[in-house]
């Protein structure tokens, strides 16, 4: 967690994705690995690779941030986070959001010392670019809703439960183009 590592000692996963960010001219390459950990955990790894002036990658650095968050952390060379292997956990980077999404974590069984006991609580995470680093978010959704709203977004029935046609036919040609 705390060093740069090289093409002979850097930390194994199995990569899922690759996203290049730039700041200063320079390119970063932000890999997001599994990690079948034990018997009892999994973790899901994101670190950032670049390559030095002899063209070698380099795995690592002080790249994710939590100056904003209201408990301070120093800054890490890169992040995981490990959980009960039955759980199942999101962390990826959203292209729409312009950020890294993850998880929050908790212990099922109240005992935060344990990570096997970890599961997703339902909220969110994150990680934005800002000038070279990824910017903690600790809590990515912060809307609420009222008593008796519910979270629709765009309905394709009306109030009496019939089909929007032309909504229908727009949705249709969307997913026909993605």
């Amino acid at each position: 967690m705390d060093s740069v590592r090289n093409r002979m000692n850097w930390i194994g996963a199995v990569y899922y994705r690759i996203i290049l960010t730039k700041y200063n001219n320079k390119n970063y390459y932000t890999l997001f690995g599994y990690d079948a950990n034990s018997a009892m955990t999994n973790k899901k790894w994101i670190e950032v690779m670049t390559f030095n002036d002899n063209n070698e990658p380099q795995f690592g650095g002080k790249f994710f941030s939590f100056d904003q968050d209201s408990i301070k952390k120093p800054t890490q060379y890169r992040f995981y986070i490990e959980y009960k292997k039955a759980a199942s956990t999101t962390m990826n980077y959203d292209d729409e959001l312009k950020i890294i999404l993850y998880d929050h974590l908790i212990s099922e069984t109240d005992e935060p010392e344990k990570p096997f006991t970890y599961v997703p609580d339902g909220d969110y995470e994150g990680f934005k670019w800002e000038k070279g680093k990824w910017v903690h978010i600790d809590k990515v959704f912060t809307y609420k809703l009222q008593d008796g709203q519910a979270p629709v977004g765009d309905p394709i029935l009306d109030q009496q439960g019939n089909h929007d046609e032309n909504k229908l036919k727009e949705k249709t040609k969307k997913n026909q183009h993605e």
